[in-house]
């Protein structure tokens, strides 16, 4: 019950906008370079390096918890295409309005496993306090719990307020390390004009990608695309493919908004080999929590 009053808590703060100190991320580096245009014709913040820059506090604008729970932050519900990110979005071919769900083709074999998933709802790690993985992390939890992102001229860093997640992205390209497998895989970034492009991979397979018995295995691969449309939205984008899972890849598509600066990460308190109560069904998780 604590996973769960945790997340209304949150909800209740977010949408009262409630006074908390300010944390903002800090910039490593002295100076910021004078803001340029991006693609779409904002004027974009930017890192003496001249690459924008991605730093503050951000939460998923549409969907997730926070659609259920508080809507966006400022009363409106932007996804990508839709509201302020209109533009940007529309400059790369897409349509206006709420972007579709992601689409899931299963191999038959993996299809069986899904169904069966649905059953078995009570074993998604996220309801143990597991690492949500990629990329659920933004996704999910991310409609919720907001994600402080911090950058310099090598690296960009994610900090997670759910499930005290942290991913530390290099940006310089170089190739994934051999022998390594974790929740989160392994990223490893570079920039594509003004666009971050993070290639995921080295995943130990234990993840699942929502609560609704969609998932992957070990040979998920992942790449994101973080692009700032505008100095209070990235448009998050990402591609999952998976062989062993999926005959074709899984798209995924999403904004970030900035939250207000009088806001913070709180603590979180769900900790590995808790139990999220609202994960259990009546009959299955019922039953297993008595036998053990």
């Amino acid at each position: 019950m604590k996973f769960l009053h945790m997340r209304l808590c949150w909800a209740l703060l977010a949408a009262t906008l409630c006074a908390l100190p300010c944390v903002r991320a800090s910039n490593s580096l002295s100076a910021q370079a004078p803001a340029q245009a991006g693609a779409s014709g904002a004027v974009l913040p930017r890192l003496p390096d001249g690459h924008p820059d991605l730093q503050g506090l951000w939460l998923k604008s549409a969907g997730g918890f926070q659609g259920l729970f508080i809507g966006s932050l400022d009363g409106t519900n932007f996804a990508a295409g839709g509201g302020r990110a209109g533009g940007a979005a529309g400059a790369r071919g897409a349509g206006r309005g709420p972007a579709a769900p992601p689409r899931y083709q299963y191999t038959p074999e993996a299809e069986a496993e899904r169904q069966d998933r649905l059953r078995r709802g009570y074993e998604d790690p996220e309801a143990r306090c597991h690492l949500p993985g990629v990329p659920r992390a933004l996704d999910q939890p991310g409609g919720l719990y907001p994600v402080q992102i911090i950058q310099d001229q090598k690296s960009v860093a994610l900090l997670h307020e759910a499930m005290h997640d942290v991913r530390i992205i290099p940006a310089d390209n170089s190739p994934h390390p051999r022998n390594y497998w974790a929740w989160d895989g392994d990223s490893r970034g570079r920039w594509d004009g003004d666009t971050l492009v993070v290639d995921v991979a080295n995943f130990n397979g234990r993840t699942w990608l929502d609560m609704a018995g969609n998932f992957v295995d070990e040979n998920e691969h992942v790449v994101e695309r973080f692009s700032l449309v505008d100095r209070d939205t990235i448009l998050y984008e990402a591609t999952v493919t998976d062989p062993t899972v999926f005959v074709t890849p899984v798209q995924m598509r999403f904004t970030l908004k900035r939250v207000p600066p009088d806001q913070q990460i709180l603590e979180y308190s769900c900790l590995e080999g808790e139990r999220s109560l609202q994960h259990y069904t009546e009959e299955d998780g019922g039953r297993k929590r008595r036998e053990k």
